[in-house]
């Protein structure tokens, strides 16, 4: 699916793409008192956004045996009412457009299971923009396996032509065990005490990503 040399770039959605944080809390809120866990102040359930849900329930302290009931909640809640409540950040769509203009394939990598993430890039009519659309249908499944999969949809485009857009550590592990370039955004829900000791190149606006150098030389032609 890829053309030629032109460079690849896989986004994270959510603290990425969509500011989703209000609807992801309170679909997380809403699936813990569904199963009769009492759930922590909003600060703190913000306060690790980015992995797969099963794994921020069990992290809050939720028994075992109640964890899958609750991601099953979670997702309900969040396709019939928390998608609504996220939007794209300042500066996203100008970026597609501009990307997607040059020539350059655009794909994603969520710890989202792979339809929410197609219902929630379909609610913001950003669909036009993705050559794939990816996320994780396993709770225990690494964001460097999601990466791998959305590259092998891709075709298996050559790895130093990759970059792997995210807001928090596990994009950038991700990108570098997959061998491509990791990019961290500073304006997602990773800290910049976090994002920093990545080590990885770090944009405060989405028109900052243009200036990587791969991107840079490809849109000057």
């Amino acid at each position: 699916m890829t053309s030629g040399t032109a460079p690849v770039v896989v986004f994270d959605i959510d603290g990425t793409l969509l500011d989703s944080a209000s609807g992801i809390v309170a679909g997380f809120a809403h699936a813990l008192r569904a199963v009769g866990f009492d759930p922590p102040d909003e600060h703190t359930l913000r306060s690790d956004l980015g992995p797969p849900v099963g794994e921020i329930f069990t992290r809050l302290g939720l028994p075992a045996e109640s964890v899958d009931e609750a991601v099953r909640v979670y997702r309900t809640y969040y396709l019939t009412s928390g998608l609504q409540q996220s939007s794209p950040y300042d500066g996203v769509i100008t970026l597609l457009d501009r990307l997607q203009a040059a020539g350059v394939v655009l794909a994603t990598a969520t710890a989202k299971r792979t339809d929410i993430a197609h219902a929630i890039i379909d609610h913001h009519g950003l669909d036009r923009y993705f050559a794939v659309v990816n996320g994780t249908d396993d709770l225990r499944s690494s964001k460097a396996a999601t990466l791998a999969h959305t590259l092998e949809q891709l075709g298996g485009p050559v790895v130093d032509r990759v970059i792997m857009v995210g807001d928090r550590h596990s994009d950038v592990t991700a990108a570098r065990a997959c061998g491509a370039l990791p990019v961290a955004v500073g304006w997602g829900y990773g800290s910049a005490d976090e994002l920093g000791a990545t080590g990885a190149r770090v944009i405060t606006e989405p028109a900052g990503l243009v200036a990587v150098p791969m991107l840079d030389a490809w849109l000057r032609g």
